[in-house]
This record gives structure tokens, C-alpha cells and sequence, in this order.
């Protein structure tokens, strides 16, 4: 025979029937397998070569920063312009005008249809290596003539190994242009 049911309207009645509700049911709940095991576990610790790599990748970017300021530190602004050589040596010296071989470049003024004046008498396409740059038809000053200098050849097939000391009219740039890059027919002193 089923007891009767509790007047549940009491409230004594109500929580003591409620206790007896979540004990029964508690003992009726059984641990999953494993749970205890997964609950005392440590994490796994933290592999070493992500601290590792993640220094290293730090340095790297420490090191390629230093290098680009100091690649922009020491690069050619075209605002600031050499100081300019005396006025006695340059008394001495011969002007000259640049000349450019390609016929469409002459009257650009074009980055593509500039020649370079070098910081030494040595090709380069970096421009960290130039002093300035020329157009066809700039005045320089031909200051002395490297006789024996690294050989250029034009874009006609004209060769030479002279390379002119030059001051650049207008900017003050000092450097060194091919001599295939100018038209001149007066004697220049020897560099020494």
C-alpha cells in the first residue's frame, strides 16, 4: 500500500519532504568513471621551445629594427646639400656638361632618365652609393680625371675607364661621374 502523500501546503512539511527528495536522490547519483583522475590533474606544462622561439623571434625583431634605423639614419637626403668647395679650387677646375646617350631621356628629368654621380669611382645600383644625380644637360665642375677607373659602357656601345671628380652646379654634390656620361675637350689634371 502507497503512503499517503505529504500535505505539502505546510511548510515544515514542504522542506523536510524536499531533504528526504535530494538525499534519496543523491545516493542515487554515482561518480562518472574518471572524473576524480581528470579533477587532480595537473595541465601539461607549457613545451620549452615555445619560450625559446618566442625569444628568439623577439631578437630578431629588435635586431631588423636597430638595422632599419640605422639604414635611415645614414641614407642621402636630398634636403641636405654638401657644403660647397672653395672658390679658389674651383677657379682651377673645367666645366663640363652631362650628356645622356639615350635620345628620349634628354629632355626628361625622370628618376628612370637620371645618371648617377658616385660617393667613389665604382658602379652601383644602390643608391645608399650616390652623391647625386644628373640630368642630360647639367653643368659640373671636372675637377680631376681617374685615368684607370672601373670601365662603363653606355647604352650606344661607348666605352671608357675615366671617371671625372665632379662638383654638381646647383647642388654642391661632390662626386664621381663616368666619363662616358659627359662631352668634354678640355684637359682635366690627373686625380691623385
Amino acid at each position: 500500500m502507497n503512503p499517503s502523500p505529504p500535505d505539502l501546503d505546510d511548510p515544515d512539511v514542504a522542506v523536510r519532504e524536499l531533504r528526504v527528495r535530494l538525499r534519496d536522490a543523491d545516493a542515487d547519483c554515482a561518480e562518472p568513471p574518471g572524473l576524480a583522475a581528470r579533477v587532480v590533474r595537473r595541465p601539461a606544462p607549457r613545451p620549452r621551445w615555445r619560450g625559446a622561439f618566442a625569444t628568439a623571434l623577439a631578437a630578431v625583431v629588435v635586431v631588423a629594427v636597430v638595422g632599419l634605423s640605422a639604414f635611415l639614419a645614414g641614407r642621402h637626403n636630398p634636403a641636405e646639400r654638401p657644403t660647397p668647395r672653395p672658390p679658389a679650387e674651383r677657379a682651377a677646375s673645367v666645366q663640363g656638361e652631362v650628356h645622356n646617350s639615350e635620345e628620349p631621356c634628354r629632355a626628361l628629368r625622370t628618376i628612370e632618365c637620371s645618371l648617377g654621380v658616385f660617393r667613389k669611382p665604382a658602379l652601383s645600383s644602390r643608391t645608399a652609393d650616390l652623391a647625386d644625380r644628373v640630368w642630360h644637360g647639367d653643368r659640373v665642375l671636372l675637377i680631376c680625371l681617374l685615368a684607370d677607373g672601373p670601365r662603363v659602357t653606355d647604352e650606344t656601345g661607348v666605352a671608357s675607364r675615366h671617371w671625372y671628380r665632379v662638383v654638381v652646379l646647383g647642388t654642391g654634390a661632390e662626386g664621381w661621374l663616368p666619363g662616358v656620361r659627359t662631352r668634354n675637350e678640355t684637359e682635366v689634371p690627373d686625380c691623385t
